[in-house]
């Protein structure tokens, strides 16, 4: 009877390893020794349960003497499941070798028990059917519970780092949220600048407005998975518009493009045109080197947006190049079309000994 309330107690001591609530409770409370609590009370159950059959089957001394030598043999059993067995198969995904190694170890531990012990200890006697039935019940009990308080110590790490993570990710979306309300007072700004400077200076006003359009897109669209293709020609004019304005108009920008209905529909992956209207501007010399030059066209037919993009090259700016992150936007510009449009586009490099062209084709 005794060896049944054991084993259900320890099955209970078990089953709440398991409890998410349980665990939650202890994990969002601070206290990291729930697992230690568990083995205490796991050990207080067994060593109570075995020691009033050891001391109802056995005299005092030989009953005493064959419980502590059944109690080291499983505490030393015990360590070993729990530190050895579940870290090195159960958390690394080995489940196979996890299942065949306890087995192994369950048949061994008994065969110690059943042939060792009566051998060291031949005083006394007790009905073999029910010392059996204690070595196997006993040993199954040790095996699965130092398996399960190992298993629930990692759920219950997972458990910690999955909570840590979300208060990271709540914190993470707050700095999100107050870093696009900063620029969003900037954008009020800068646009009351413009109203107020366009009657006195077209010119500055312009900049402050092309100025106020390329911060919104690269604070709010860049992030986007998909933008219009109107969005994307506005953000090249802006760049355009802000470069012509800084060198009075003198540069030699050329955007050739048909105004399309479809424009305003086509979604693209933000910065594709616009990264290759920068990578030109910066190989170009454009504002260094006078005879520089840009053309970039857009054009839909067919059901094929082609975008191009012609530059000058010149070797003014040579020395300022960082050749380890040479070509590094182009690969990052074809591990994106690789994403969205696996085999639907073409993209083609052509160089010459004075000028690089770059053309880019989506199957819409």
């Amino acid at each position: 009877m005794i060896l049944l309330l054991n084993l259900i107690l320890l099955v209970l001591i078990l089953r709440l390893s398991f409890e998410k609530r349980l665990l939650k409770s202890f994990l969002y409370r601070g206290w990291p020794d729930v697992i230690s609590v568990q083995h205490l009370v796991f050990w207080g159950a067994f060593v109570v349960a075995n020691l009033y059959l050891y001391l109802n089957w056995f005299d005092i001394k030989v009953g005493l003497t064959r419980f502590s030598f059944m109690l080291i043999a499983n505490v030393i059993l015990y360590q070993f499941c729990f530190r050895y067995l579940v870290p090195t198969y159960y958390e690394t995904k080995k489940y196979r070798e996890y299942i065949r190694y306890t087995g192994i170890i369950y048949v061994l531990s008994c065969l110690l028990r059943i042939l060792i012990e009566p051998e060291l200890f031949r005083d006394g006697h007790v009905n073999q059917v029910a010392f059996l039935l204690l070595v196997y019940v006993s040993q199954s009990i040790i095996i699965l519970i130092s398996s399960m308080l190992g298993i629930s110590k990692f759920k219950l790490i997972v458990e910690s780092e999955l909570a840590k993570m979300e208060t990271l990710k709540k914190e993470a979306d707050l700095d999100l949220m107050k870093s696009k309300i900063n620029p969003h007072f900037l954008f009020n700004t800068l646009n009351n600048i413009y109203s107020h400077s366009y009657l006195q200076d077209s010119g500055s006003a312009n900049f402050i407005k092309q100025l106020s359009l390329l911060l919104q897109y690269t604070t709010y669209e860049v992030g986007k998975k998909r933008i219009i293709v109107d969005r994307e020609i506005e953000m090249i004019t802006a760049l355009s518009s802000l470069y012509q304005l800084k060198y009075n108009n003198q540069l030699n920008l050329v955007f050739d493009y048909s105004v399309n209905d479809y424009f305003s529909i086509i979604e693209i992956p933000p910065t594709i045109y616009f990264s290759l209207f920068e990578n030109a501007i910066k190989h170009s010399g454009m504002g260094v080197d006078l005879q520089a030059m840009i053309h970039t066209s857009l054009i839909l037919k067919d059901d094929k947006l082609s975008f191009s993009i012609k530059n000058s090259k010149t070797d003014k700016l040579m020395h300022l190049q960082d050749e380890h992150y040479s070509g590094a936007g182009l690969k990052i510009l074809k591990t994106i079309m690789d994403t969205e449009y696996p085999g639907n586009y073409n993209f083609q490099v052509i160089e010459t000994e004075n000028e690089y062209m770059t053309i880019l084709e989506i199957n819409i």
